[in-house]
């Protein structure tokens, strides 16, 4: 059975439309869905890559060109692995992790730290910083960057990044690149740090509300189901909150991480294995739900158009602007039809319409005969951006290699 028709096309290629002769990962995708970040490890994107390493790169959708983002301000390739990237809604900024030593002159604390590239300027700076400057003293990982690209936030193993870091785990920061300051932001509502690793942050569009997930016990009062859950810190206000469970207090969720957070900080969808969370949630298999912060309310997005929970897993979410698309990946054979291909896929959730669609299609409607993963959606909701093995998405696709996908929301309207 074929699905729906659909507008996709393959953007991990060079500006001459070669195909990358390496496996691609991990989009990320700007407010409007020109402008498309991944990481690599194919050589021939772009002239002169010769480092054998991954990288990060911008494909320009609008002018069909392909730039490396993991450079030094002079143009020199870095030289190590770059990886995670993400981008700023205009598409000016990119952050990404890397341990390269090169990109920035002093980089010598032997770690992986983040950065930024400005597309503009053609300027790299190191964000994994103390307030003064000063090289953290481990290892910092997966970036998210604010709309207008001025915070960032990463995990990080260092201590020295904020005065009283004692707690000897992994903690999420913010980093302010217009005053230069660096703040902890997996802290409780007194400020107390974390008694557990706290890591995968997530940032709204103006920089106030950060998602993170973590096993801390005392983020929170009365947070004693000793798993990871998935709390929001508000930066106004001071103040954290846990959303990975009901609102009544009165079922817990089991490892709940993964999230992502609407432009305003109102809703965040997460990973969660059910357990009591909200009704036909409870199969013990993880599912994707999203919380309302305003309501108070849980919602199960990793079902069917009829309602029907996935019967295998559902993985990392990606929100639109306004909360109302929720983009997963999923093992589940129940959730759209025709998906036979016993593969990872991805599927978009519209919430105001109550319908699940596949989206690892080819134009005709063939669902993609290997596993699709990594889906990013646009501010907008237009388009999703996803890591796929499969080789007939699009045409002449005999490269091998995971490549980047890009589908097209008007398309998923038909």
């Amino acid at each position: 059975m074929r699905n729906k028709h659909f507008a996709i096309e393959r953007i991990s290629v060079s500006s001459d439309g070669t195909a990358g002769n390496g496996d691609s990962f991990f989009p990320d995708i700007s407010w409007n869905g020109r402008y498309v970040a991944y990481h690599s490890v194919a050589s021939n994107l772009v002239p002169g890559d010769g480092n054998n390493a991954e990288d990060v790169f911008v494909y320009d959708r609008k002018a069909d060109t392909t730039e490396i983002i993991s450079v030094a301000s002079n143009g020199d390739g870095g030289n190590g692995f770059s990886s995670f990237p993400a981008i700023s809604a205009n598409g000016r900024f990119v952050t990404y992790q890397s341990d390269a030593p090169n990109l920035v002159p002093g980089d010598d604390n032997n770690a992986s730290d983040i950065f930024v590239r400005d597309r503009k300027t053609d300027t790299t700076e190191i964000v994994s910083v103390t307030s003064n400057g000063d090289a953290a003293n481990g290892f910092s990982f997966q970036p998210s960057i604010s709309a207008n690209g001025r915070y960032v936030v990463f995990d990080s193993e260092a201590s020295n990044l904020v005065p009283g870091d004692n707690n000897i785990d992994s903690d999420v920061f913010l980093h302010d690149r217009r005053t230069g300051t660096t703040e902890r932001v997996s802290v409780s509502s007194g400020g107390a740090e974390a008694l557990g690793p706290s890591s995968q942050g997530e940032i709204s569009a103006n920089g106030r509300f950060i998602s993170f997930t973590s096993l801390a016990s005392n983020l929170v009062p009365g947070d004693f189901d000793n798993t990871s859950d998935v709390f929001v810190y508000d930066r106004e206000k001071g103040t954290t909150e846990l959303v990975s469970f009901p609102p009544d207090q009165s079922g817990r969720a089991m490892e709940s991480s993964g999230s992502a957070i609407s432009a305003n900080g109102r809703f965040v969808a997460f990973t969660s294995i059910g357990s009591g969370r909200v009704p036909g949630g409870g199969d013990n298999t993880p599912d994707v739900f999203v919380y309302d912060r305003e309501k108070g309310t849980t919602e199960l997005v990793s079902v069917s158009s009829n309602g029907t929970e996935g019967n295998l897993g559902s993985f990392e979410p990606s929100i639109s602007a306004d909360g109302r698309y929720v983009t997963f990946y999923s093992l589940a054979t129940n959730l759209a039809p025709g998906d036979d291909n016993n593969a990872t896929d991805v599927f978009v959730r519209d919430r105001k319409a109550d319908t699940t669609t596949l989206l690892s299609v080819a134009r005709d409607g063939t669902v993609g005969n290997g596993g699709s993963f990594d889906p990013a959606i646009s501010g907008n909701g237009h388009y999703v951006a996803y890591s796929s093995s499969a080789p007939d998405l699009v045409r002449d696709d005999d490269n091998g290699v995971s490549d980047i996908f890009v589908a097209a929301r008007f398309s998923w309207l038909l």
